[in-house]
């Protein structure tokens, strides 16, 4: 799609996610650096590694761009904030926009929404050595029993499924990583859409939507948070990518 045709004003029932390569050779990094904040330009300096430091510039670089472009602003001037829960906002006299940032390797997404609270989780597929520690430390009592029912093959795409559900919600909530990754159960198995199972309130209404990525070995999804009814239709996700243009 046009990039040119986004708008802030985001329908209800859509969510829009931007895919960001982060391994970009052909941007100059202080382009990206000089749209930073201060706090940001601050971390990017306490990267020991060159290539961690550019992934960090360009995905938060990326995300100002972004926004920026959403709402007719120059990426420098996107005001965040962050409230007292950690979760990133626009500053005062924007647009009720919602959005949220996640990057794993030389990945990054974007999500935005027009009507609650989002939260975003991408990762790369890697081999997990400790898989069965992870799933008998962080996986509910429901959920160790569905992956086990796995085939071998199923297990490993399943669990970064699990992993990206639970990120995205707790993302969406802004309760973080606060909060007990076992305390609430999503579905994850192939062939299901994925969504919450048994939760507390505060989680319980969140509406789960998977990314679709062009590369294999990446899994992403995007929760919303609204007052919908948790029967309301899953939001349509419409995608588009950062790649080959510039702020």
């Amino acid at each position: 799609m046009n990039p040119a045709s986004a708008t802030h004003d985001i329908p209800a029932g859509e969510l829009h996610a931007w895919l960001v390569p982060l391994d970009d050779d052909c941007v100059d990094e202080a382009d990206w650096y000089d749209v930073l904040d201060p706090a940001e330009r601050s971390r990017a300096r306490r990267y020991a590694f060159v290539h961690l430091r550019r992934r960090y510039v360009a995905a938060h670089a990326a995300l100002r761009g972004v926004l920026g472009h959403v709402l007719g602003l120059a990426p420098e001037r996107v005001a965040i904030v962050t409230g007292a829960d950690g979760k990133p906002a626009l500053g005062a006299g924007l647009p009720p926009l919602q959005f949220n940032l996640s990057h794993s390797g030389g990945m990054a997404v974007v999500a935005l929404s027009g009507e609650g609270s989002v939260g975003v989780d991408v990762e790369y597929c890697a081999p997990q050595p400790r898989l069965p520690l992870l799933v008998a430390r962080y996986f509910s009592a429901l959920e160790q029993e569905a992956f086990w029912r796995l085939d071998d093959a199923q297990r490993l795409p399943g669990f970064y499924r699990w992993w990206t559900c639970k990120e995205a919600c707790l993302k969406a909530t802004g309760h973080g990583l606060r909060y007990p990754l076992d305390g609430f159960s999503v579905e994850f198995r192939p062939g299901f859409a994925p969504r919450v199972l048994q939760a507390e309130d505060a989680l319980a209404g969140l509406r789960l939507a998977p990314l679709v990525f062009e590369e294999p070995g990446w899994c992403g999804t995007v929760a919303l948070a609204s007052h919908n009814t948790p029967n309301t239709p899953v939001p349509r996700m419409r995608r588009w990518s950062w790649h080959g243009w510039r702020m």
